[in-house]
């Protein structure tokens, strides 16, 4: 059971999903809203880290080396 985890990460599903919804501009258009929200950044990658990680306890998606700008 452990492996399936591994294997189906739940946060790369959803970021995969929103991209075909938004034509692959995903990550621009919530960056885009959380600038005009007054935010930093949008935390998209810090997002689905966290949600695969509710699927596989071991997922190290390194967020933090990941600059949208």
């Amino acid at each position: 059971m452990k492996n399936i985890g591994c294997k189906i990460k739940l946060g790369t599903i959803l970021a995969g999903i929103i991209d075909v919804i938004t034509i692959g501009q995903g990550k621009y258009l919530s960056s885009w809203i959380a600038m005009k929200l007054g935010y930093a950044s949008c935390k998209c990658c810090e997002r689905e880290e966290w949600l695969n990680r509710l699927t596989c306890k071991s997922f190290d998606g390194k967020c933090n080396g990941v600059k949208l700008w």
